[in-house]
């Protein structure tokens, strides 16, 4: 590439970033003792219950129970144990009376980033006869687990769409109301995240086939959702025979997209540089177009740019933003009907449904259990626009 750079370049680098929650090990005296200690009752001893007196998550009672060949012996003589002293019967399709709230709580970090999850989480609450309130969580995550135990006993069910909250907290909570996590996996309690490895398959192979092998991935913030997305690009380009390279991370901003730019301005005068880009969101590909268009850059002419996300800014930045689309609306629709489901049935945990339950989630199709069962994963797709095309013979950077 042959435009100038700017200080305060970010490097382009190779390394992999992951990170795994801890299981919640929940300490001291439990919820169960405590609520044992107020009532010698058993009959209203639930799931979450024996969860909390054997110390592991509700998820892993499930599955102690109901597939108990997946778990470790050791841990399913612990439940089993707890079980007993709370005099806890498991029943797979036991029925408990439905909380009579209407509404079904949806914590976010930012309520305008979300709008097309809230919109699939209201139109499936709405078809319920339910609604939704929405709890935006940019004060902390001290602020937002404070906020969530005040509204759990007053909630049909709660989804969590912010990533402030640990996987401890998320057990806490899940103990006293019904959970689901979106946009990313917990140990603590069921998710719904996107699959993108089916439309970064899509995207790269779109690259390929215009001859590009060098390709760069923008990288955001570092959350799952990023770790994800450059896991995808990394293992699946280097599967197809492609150079794969990471810039950043840098904010998913229009002004990180342009600190990339620069970036990979820089690269380009020493290299070559790779041809074509996918960044973390569609902000920060705007923002990369924006800095090529300024410096005489050309996209699609010079440099292909993907991106995910499918936001309205993808259609609006010329040329129109090519992009994987992360299916929110879809997303939080299922989880709604996961709540709903879980409400009814009192099962706490998506690898504990049957059947009829899994089909009450009308899942798209591709979709299926990912990991231990207890994460489901919407496909994404590839939405072809214009900002993608042939690799140059000739490299922007010898010109």
């Amino acid at each position: 590439m042959t435009p100038g750079g700017g200080d305060g370049m970010v490097g382009m680098v190779d390394d992999d970033t992951d990170a795994a929650s801890a299981s919640p090990q929940p300490a001291g005296r439990s919820v169960a003792q405590s609520a044992r200690a107020a009532s010698p009752s058993t009959q209203s001893v639930r799931l979450v219950d024996v969860a909390a007196e054997a110390g592991v998550s509700p998820s892993t009672v499930s599955r102690a129970f109901k597939n108990p060949d997946r778990v470790n012996p050791a841990t399913v003589a612990q439940i089993r144990q707890a079980a007993d002293r709370l005099g806890y019967v498991y029943r797979p399709y036991r029925k408990r009376p439905m909380r009579s709230s209407g509404i079904i709580s949806l914590v976010v970090k930012d309520a305008a980033e979300s709008s097309a999850l809230l919109r699939g989480a209201q139109n499936e609450a709405y078809a319920s006869g339910l609604a939704i309130s929405v709890i935006e969580s940019n004060r902390g995550s001290q602020w937002e687990v404070s906020f969530v135990e005040e509204i759990a006993e007053t909630s049909r069910g709660v989804l969590i769409a912010s990533d402030r909250m640990d996987a401890d907290r998320i057990a806490h909570l899940a103990r006293r109301v019904p959970m689901v996590v979106l946009n990313r996996p917990s140990e603590a309690v069921s998710s719904i995240v996107p699959n993108v490895a089916a439309g970064t398959r899509q995207a790269l192979s779109l690259l390929a086939s215009n001859r590009h092998t060098d390709v760069a991935y923008v990288s955001g913030p570092d959350s799952w959702a990023d770790r994800s997305r450059l896991h995808a690009v990394r293992s699946i380009g280097r599967s197809m025979g492609l150079t794969v390279h990471r810039i950043g991370p840098v904010e998913s901003s229009a002004q990180g997209g342009e600190q990339a730019a620069r970036a990979l301005a820089a690269h380009g005068r020493e290299t070559g540089g790779p041809t074509a880009v996918i960044a973390y969101n569609d902000a920060m590909a705007a923002g990369m177009m924006a800095w090529f268009s300024q410096n005489g850059v050309r996209v699609p002419d010079d440099i292909s740019v993907i991106a995910f996300d499918d936001s309205p800014i993808s259609a609006v930045v010329r040329p129109q933003l090519t992009t994987i689309a992360i299916p929110r609306a879809q997303i939080g629709a299922v989880g709604v009907r996961a709540l709903l489901r879980m409400s009814e049935t009192g099962l706490y945990a998506l690898d504990s449904f049957g059947d009829a339950d899994m089909a009450a989630l009308r899942l798209p199709d591709g979709c299926a259990p990912a990991g231990d069962g207890d994460v489901i994963a919407l496909p994404t797709s590839l939405l072809v626009r214009e900002s993608v095309g042939p690799a140059s013979d000739t490299t922007s950077a010898e010109r």
